[in-house]
């Protein structure tokens, strides 16, 4: 009983160091391969090319070529999104749809309401769920062009990016490389432990306006990664201490 009390204070100390380390906002989330960062740009597949430079990867003509139709589109959605958001919002910021509209029409393609400087505040909202699927389906499109050694360091690329953000991502990538993966079982139980530590995260940005107390943000963290290495079985809990050394 001692050995495994040791166990997970030492779990959850290397836990919270790899929470410390993680990249913060909501786009990261995703283990901070978020292929846009803006949607005012002319030309969208330079931001393509410099997210896939991050993975040393370099599209050929052909590559680009059957990429851009999926890559315009997206973009597209992105700006309708942005526009609708802009539109519920019933134009807080002085200008409205119709000042966006005018602003595409006369701004040379620059675009700066809530669709257009970035996706922080979108991702943030409502919209975020629509914007991580065609993130997703985007990233889909994006492995499917790539030749098999481009597919093998964009897989690497995305894998460590996933385990610098920390939570269920990193967890089960951890485990599935040190050949303890996560059972159908644990899935959805240890997945439903890292919501309820979001959920609370948020009610304590709220109740303490952005500034949260950090003792009670490390208090929840060590109940977090409590409950999950209580579902984890001895070799998982090895790995874990393994790959966090």
């Amino acid at each position: 009983m001692r050995k495994i009390g040791i166990t997970l204070a030492l779990l959850t100390a290397t836990y919270l160091f790899a929470q410390d380390d993680a990249p913060s906002g909501a786009l990261s989330g995703g283990g901070g391969s978020q292929v846009f960062t803006r949607v005012d740009a002319i030309n969208p597949m330079d931001q393509v090319k410099t997210f896939l430079a991050k993975a040393s990867i370099t599209l050929n003509s052909d590559q680009e070529k059957a990429l851009r139709p999926a890559v315009e589109a997206t973009i597209k959605q992105l700006r309708d999104i942005g526009d609708r958001v802009a539109a519920e919002r019933g134009g807080r910021d002085g200008r409205g749809q119709g000042g966006q509209d005018r602003e595409r029409r006369g701004g040379g393609g620059e675009r700066r309401g809530p669709g257009g400087a970035g996706l922080a505040a979108l991702a943030n909202g409502p919209a975020a769920e629509e914007i991580k699927k065609m993130n997703d389906g985007l990233m889909a499109k994006i492995t499917e062009i790539l030749k098999p050694d481009q597919q093998a360091a964009f897989k690497k690329f995305q894998n460590d990016e996933i385990k610098k953000a920390g939570g269920f991502g990193a967890l089960k990538i951890a485990m599935e490389e040190a050949g303890a993966p996560l059972t159908a079982e644990q899935e959805p139980q240890i997945q439903g432990f890292y919501n309820e530590d979001a959920q609370q995260r948020v009610q304590l940005l709220r109740e303490s306006q952005g500034h949260p107390d950090p003792a009670k943000l490390a208090d929840l963290q060590k109940a977090t990664m409590a409950k999950v290495v209580k579902l984890l079985t001895p070799a998982q809990r090895k790995a874990l201490l393994d790959s966090r050394r």
